[in-house]
């Protein structure tokens, strides 16, 4: 019994410290815990797959809303806008979702606004490990289009160089009758009117919501003789309807038609130093200040069709290039500056009735769509900065300092005139400068009969600025005040060229870019050089709205930039 108690004792012994040693041992303890999380690391991903699965769709999901919504608010969408919307969740495999739609329209379906709300239900595949069977997603979309008001300012080049053939390397396309640039202008031109009329101004929508004014421009911009007498022209010759507005500050678009405009001088006033120029302006010898021609004119806020189609299809090419100074007019006619021109058409019976208030003031976000509109300019050239010139006010009016001792319009170079036409220095002893022989004379040796000929007599001979001087004033100022030929051209001169012109055009289209204006400007160089690609492409809203094309490509350019407005017009 003994013996038998002990092995039993030994036996418990034994168990106690290989249980003792076992607790003590910590080899394979690790796998527990490992094992425990594996199985966290494998749901924490399976429900990060799901999540990644659900925004995939979320996003295909709601970029098939925003295109439903834009082509079902469409305006020019024939279908009705659920079907639209069918239609596009169809195609991309979405039928099935739980979709709230809807539609608001204006009174007269000039505007509409669609507005979507789906709902989508994914089942998970490893979410039921932490209980989570589905996960849901919506997606919501909105989309408006408004005809809203659209004011535009179309300012075409008219220069002589839009005169010019277009050639082709495939002469049967043009059977040897090669168009010219301004052949492809005018139909790209008119099919841009076209299809503003048909997106702003359809039949179903309310008259004055779109308004162009077509600007024709070479080197000056002829207002013509309605636009002319609602702004305010200087009146020492009313022989055209131009405005040295070269002058004005360029961080200005603002003309208003209080401020009196110095009219340009009419006649010649051009820089031909160095150049061959006649003394008398000719049609082939010179180039008129302002060309005054009806077909340049400006038609200012036109809202008839055909009136607007007329003016474009009579445009006509010549003269040089001023684009800055058709910017100055086509950025001041959607100023809210120039209402009261407006207002003058208006009540002259000039404009409809319908675009009464226009141009509307700039949108500062708190306006309703009746009282804002998208304003546009878009500005077309096939050339570059040249050329624009007049003569200072002070050499247009008044006694000219001549006098001539036979009568008061005495005056030019025949051998009658000549001999009896003096010079006036009032403050010399010897005042009289003969001009036949160059001598002084006193005033007691002059005839006792003078006439004092005037500015306004020199001018209606018909001389350019340099023919004057180079026939009269160069020999009289030079002998008066030693003063060369070039010098006194640049004091009677009123001058803006290229460098110049291109860094007022900058600085205007600056300022219409301005957020507080926020013009949007398009730009179409046509066969250009470098130097009226770059002025344009900066002068643009953006390098998008720069068009460089050959002239073969207008009709697609303007079209494009039509589609362009149109786009715009819609919100997300």
């Amino acid at each position: 019994m003994q013996q038998k108690r002990h092995r039993t004792d030994a036996s418990q012994s034994c168990a106690k410290r290989w249980l003792a040693k076992f607790i003590r041992d910590e080899d394979g303890a690790l796998i527990i815990l490992s094992l425990q999380i594996f199985i966290l690391m494998m749901v924490c991903t399976g429900i990060a797959i799901d999540f990644v699965r659900v925004e995939d769709r979320r996003a295909v999901i709601q970029n098939t809303l925003d295109r439903a919504a834009l082509a079902a608010a469409s305006l020019s969408q024939d279908l009705e806008p659920e079907a639209v919307i069918d239609d596009y969740l169809a195609k991309a495999g979405l039928d099935y979702l739980d979709v709230d739609t809807t539609v608001e329209e204006g009174n007269f379906k000039e505007w509409r606004r669609v507005t979507i709300r789906a709902t989508d239900r994914m089942p998970t595949l490893f979410g039921p490990l932490m209980g989570i069977n589905e996960l849901y997603t919506a997606g919501n979309s909105q989309a408006t289009e408004s005809i809203g008001n659209v004011e535009i300012s179309l300012v075409l080049d008219i220069s002589g160089s839009m005169n010019f053939n277009i050639y082709h390397d495939d002469d049967s396309r043009w059977n040897g009758v090669y168009p010219t640039r301004m052949d492809q202008l005018r139909p790209a031109a008119l099919n841009f009117v076209e299809q503003m009329f048909d997106t702003v101004q359809p039949a179903s929508a309310p008259a004055g919501r779109l308004s162009i004014s077509v600007v024709p421009y070479n080197q000056q911009v002829t207002l013509g003789s309605r636009v002319g007498s609602v702004f305010s022209l200087s009146t020492e010759h009313t022989q055209n309807t131009c405005a040295d507005v070269f002058k004005l500050p360029t961080s200005q678009i603002a003309i208003s038609p209080s401020t009196t405009l110095q009219r340009t001088m009419y006649g010649d006033s051009f820089d031909y130093w160095g150049n061959n120029f006649s003394l008398v302006r000719t049609t082939s010898s010179g180039i008129m200040n302002c060309p005054n021609e009806s077909f340049a004119s400006v038609l200012a806020y036109g809202n008839d069709e055909q009136t607007i189609k007329d003016k474009i299809s009579g445009l006509t090419p010549g003269g040089d290039t001023a684009i800055d100074v058709g910017a100055r007019w086509g950025l001041a006619l959607l100023d809210p500056a120039a209402r009261p021109a407006l207002t003058s058409m208006i009540s002259q019976g000039w404009a409809s009735n319908d675009l009464a208030g226009r141009p509307l003031d700039y949108d500062d976000g708190t306006k309703d769509v009746d009282d804002t509109a998208m304003k546009v300019m878009v500005l077309m050239t096939d050339g570059q900065n040249t050329r624009s010139y007049s003569t200072k006010t002070a050499y247009r009016t008044g006694d000219s300092g001549f006098v001539s001792t036979r009568n008061s319009s005495a005056f030019s170079t025949n051998s009658t005139d000549w001999d009896n036409l003096y010079y006036y220095v009032p403050s010399y002893y010897k005042p009289y400068y003969r001009m036949r022989d160059g001598a002084w004379l006193y005033s007691w040796q002059m005839p006792s009969q003078k006439y004092n000929i005037t500015w306004q007599t020199i001018w209606g001979k018909g001389y350019t600025l340099q023919g004057f001087i180079d026939q009269f004033g160069g020999r009289a100022a030079g002998a008066a005040y030693g003063m060369s030929k070039t010098a006194i051209y640049d004091t009677m001169a009123e001058q803006s060229e290229f460098s110049t012109k291109d860094s007022a055009l900058i600085s205007l289209c600056e300022a219409a870019k301005d957020e507080d204006r926020n013009i949007v400007i398009f730009t179409v160089a046509v066969d250009a050089p470098d130097a009226g690609k770059e002025v344009l492409s900066e002068c643009a809203t953006a390098e998008t709205y720069a068009y460089e094309v050959d002239a073969l490509d207008l009709t697609e350019a303007f079209a494009s930039i039509a589609s362009a407005i149109n786009s715009l017009r819609l919100t997300n």
